[in-house]
């Protein structure tokens, strides 16, 4: 390797070498490669690469670790401004690029009926009960932010430290949000028109929370020291732990209420632990398993595989692993459509989505819907899928298979 593709990371923050790696990373040619000297893979940026999608070899040296990455065919996930989640009631498409904007999309005409600039960095979101609320967590300004759904205008703000990125909203109207970079978790509960604020310690690098079936309690997987943790949503309090594996990232509730499923990154595994924090069972899924879903009649639960393109397919009872599902570069986007009968699998690595039968588990069809496909809600037949690169919103008939719609918020 050339000394001037090396890059000494050794003595920076996670913060600063996650920032020079994907600063590098992007200026980089396709397949070009560069090493980075660190003093050690702290969990913090094995997250950050993760979700960067920034695959890479490690060696351990004398003098800390040397980590090979190849720049591939898009850039880094979350370094560029496009739109990459989305959320829907069923009549409307709400969406948000990771910059300012948020946008409320009619679901049947695929037009914008509402576009607001609130954030500095805006990242997933989550919609609150009647969506009547939609709360955005702003990354770069450790904000919450609720708006009205209807026009997007901002209601309220809260702190939320740690580069918050991944919320849920309970019917009450509690929101809680992780941040990963601090260990917490956030909890607001509505009192009037305002927000009374808590802030937690969790565990190591907190990543996508899961409310319980009865919205008591939200599970949060903590990637950086293997546990699942238990939260009372009402006053905070911490109810149970549970290792689930190496590197839990996100979970998936059982529709029984009594099990949760969690894809463990770093040893490639899913888990099975009980409401309680008994772990029921853990079996091998694939490289970097992170992205889970579970089929509506609770008999399947889908693992997407980052590092492999691969999903993986489980019989929620047994574990059993029943099928491996090649799919897109960087399946960053799992989502079943809630009729239970159709799979979509976005490949951010590329400009595709494929399609699988949730009932055979077999593919039924691969549909270009712009580079850098991320994550997908489902209104009316169609599958609304969010493209990063390209910077739209995909509208896919889940029937004909067939783009009805592309839509950018300008």
């Amino acid at each position: 390797m050339n000394l001037a593709q090396r890059m000494d990371c050794r003595g920076s923050s996670v913060a600063a070498a996650g920032r020079s790696i994907i600063e590098r990373f992007n200026a980089c040619a396709p397949g070009e490669r560069f090493d980075v000297l660190l003093d050690t893979l702290a969990p913090g940026l094995r997250v950050w690469l993760l979700e960067a999608g920034i695959r890479h070899a490690t060696e351990s040296q004398a003098d800390g670790v040397c980590m090979t990455i190849r720049r591939a065919a898009v850039p880094a996930q979350g370094s560029i401004p496009g739109v990459h989640h989305v959320v829907s009631d069923g009549d409307s498409i709400w969406t948000c690029e990771r910059d300012a904007r948020a946008a409320r999309i009619d679901a049947s005409s695929g037009v914008v009926v509402a576009c607001n600039a609130v954030a500095l960095k805006a990242s997933h979101l989550a919609l609150g009960r009647g969506a009547r609320r939609l709360f955005i967590a702003d990354s770069a300004a450790d904000q919450m932010i609720a708006l009205r759904a209807s026009d997007l205008a901002v209601e309220a703000r809260w702190a939320a430290p740690g580069g918050p990125q991944l919320a849920v909203a309970a019917e009450e109207g509690i929101v809680a949000v992780t941040g990963p970079a601090s260990s917490t978790l956030t909890i607001a509960r509505p009192q009037g028109a305002d927000y009374v604020v808590q802030t937690i310690t969790v565990g190591a690098c907190p990543h996508d929370p899961l409310l319980s079936i009865d919205q008591r309690h939200v599970f949060v997987p903590c990637a950086g020291d293997g546990s699942v943790v238990k939260v009372r949503l009402s006053d905070g309090r911490i109810e149970g732990r549970c290792v689930a594996g190496d590197g839990p990232s996100h979970l998936a509730t059982h529709p029984d209420g009594r099990r949760i499923f969690s894809a463990n990154s770093w040893d490639g595994t899913l888990s099975c632990l009980s409401v309680d924090g008994e772990l029921l069972g853990r079996v091998p899924s694939g490289g970097w398993a992170h992205a889970i879903d579970i089929t509506p009649d609770g008999r399947h639960v889908y693992v997407a595989n980052f590092l492999d393109d691969t999903i993986a397919v489980f019989d929620a009872a047994s574990l059993e692993r029943l099928a491996l599902l090649p799919c897109d570069p960087y399946p960053h986007g799992l989502d079943i459509a809630p009729d239970g009968r159709t799979v979509v699998v976005a490949g951010y690595g590329g400009d595709s989505v494929r399609l699988f039968d949730a009932a055979t588990l077999q593919e039924l069809v691969r549909v270009a819907v712009g580079v850098g496909a991320s994550h997908t809600a489902f209104a009316g037949g169609a599958a609304f899928v969010g493209c990063s690169v390209d910077n739209h919103v995909t509208k896919l008939d889940c029937t004909t298979h067939q783009v009805m719609a592309k839509t950018s918020l300008h």
